[in-house]
C-alpha cells in the first residue's frame, strides 16, 4: 500500500509558491519523508520540487478543485494539507492521527442530529439529504485523509450533485466555506466521519488569540477560544496572511536554514527578528490601502 501527502494550487503563481514552502517545511521537520505529490494546472518551477506532479485540466481555480482529491490522489491513503500551511514539526504524526479514519475523513467533529450549535446546518435545512442522514459532521478542510475505494467515488458523486443545487440548502456559514458545507452533508451520507479536532495537530491563524513561532527553531505555541496554551506543528495562515510580514518573516527563516549561505550577521538578523521589522514596516501602507478599501466598499453600500 502506498502513501504520501498532497496539496493544490491553481491559478495564480502565488499558490505555486506556498505549495512549495509547505513541502519544504514538511521535509524541514521530518525525520523520514514520505512522498508528497501536487495537484496543479501546469509544471513550473515550484511543482519541479514536489515526488509527484498530477496535472488538473478541469480545475476551475476555485473550492471545486479540492473535491479532485477524491479522484486523481496518486497514493492509495493520502493526506492533505492546504497549500497555505506551514509545518513547525513533524506531519507523519498525522498518519496515526487517521490510523483508524473512514476512508475520507478529516479534522473535525461529528454531532447528533438534535444537535442545532455543532454542525453549520440542521436537518430541516439540507432538503431531502436530511431524511437520509443518522449525524452531523463538521470539519476543518485544510487536513483532509483519502483512502482509494468505491465508496470515494460515491462521495465524489454526491458532492458534485450537492454543488449544482447549493443555493437551495441553508447553512450557518459564509460562502467561502462552501466545500467544508458539502463535504460536511455528503460524509454522513456515505458514513464517514471527521476525526475529533486535536488542538496540538491544527492551528487556524483567523482564530488563534495568542501566537509564538519561530521557524528557526520549530516552535509553534499558540491559545484558541477554546484551548490554553498548546504546542503545535501545524499551522495553517490562510491565503490573506500568506501576503503579510510574519509568514513571509517564516519563510525566509526556513529557506535560511536550508540554505548553505549562513552567516553570523544573518544569525543575528533572524534570531533576533531585525528582517521581520523591516517587513512589518514595508505592509503598512498595501494595509492602510486595504482598510480604505473596505470603508469605500461600506459607504457604497449604504
Amino acid at each position: 500500500m502506498t502513501k504520501g501527502f498532497i496539496t493544490i494550487a491553481t491559478g495564480d503563481i502565488h499558490y505555486y509558491r506556498i505549495a512549495a514552502n509547505l513541502l519544504l517545511s514538511y521535509r524541514r521537520f521530518s525525520e523520514s519523508s514520505c512522498p508528497f505529490a501536487i495537484i496543479a494546472e501546469e509544471e513550473n518551477e515550484y511543482t519541479d520540487l514536489f515526488d509527484d506532479v498530477i496535472i488538473a485540466n478541469e480545475a476551475k481555480r476555485s473550492f471545486l478543485d479540492k473535491f479532485l482529491l477524491l479522484k486523481l490522489c496518486p497514493y492509495d491513503e493520502t493526506i492533505f494539507l492546504d497549500a497555505d500551511c506551514l509545518a513547525y514539526g513533524d506531519l507523519n504524526k498525522y498518519w496515526d492521527f487517521f490510523k483508524d479514519a473512514t476512508d475520507f475523513s478529516a479534522v473535525g467533529s461529528n454531532f447528533d442530529l438534535s444537535d442545532n450549535n455543532g454542525a453549520w446546518y440542521n436537518i430541516d435545512g439540507i432538503g431531502e439529504y436530511g431524511k437520509l442522514i443518522k449525524y452531523k459532521t463538521k470539519i476543518h478542510a485544510g487536513v483532509m485523509f483519502i483512502r482509494k475505494s468505491s465508496t470515494l467515488e460515491k462521495l465524489y458523486r454526491d458532492c458534485m450533485e450537492m454543488c449544482e443545487i447549493f443555493d437551495t440548502l441553508f447553512f450557518h456559514t459564509c460562502p467561502f466555506s462552501i466545500d467544508e458545507c458539502v463535504l460536511g452533508v455528503a460524509m454522513p451520507l456515505n458514513n464517514m466521519k471527521a476525526v475529533e479536532e486535536n488542538p496540538k495537530l491544527l492551528a487556524f491563524y483567523p482564530e488563534l488569540y495568542k501566537l509564538k513561532v519561530d521557524m528557526l527553531k520549530g516552535n509553534l505555541r499558540y491559545s484558541t477560544p477554546w484551548h490554553e496554551m498548546v504546542n503545535g506543528i501545524l499551522l495553517h495562515w490562510g491565503t490573506v496572511q500568506t501576503r503579510r510580514a510574519l509568514y513571509i518573516f517564516n519563510v525566509e527563516c526556513l529557506n535560511y536554514v536550508l540554505s548553505e549561505k549562513k552567516s553570523f550577521v544573518n544569525d543575528i538578523k533572524y534570531k533576533l527578528k531585525f528582517r521581520l521589522l523591516v517587513l512589518k514596516i514595508k505592509d503598512i501602507p498595501p494595509r492602510i490601502k486595504m482598510i480604505i478599501k473596505r470603508i469605500k466598499n461600506k459607504m457604497f453600500r449604504h
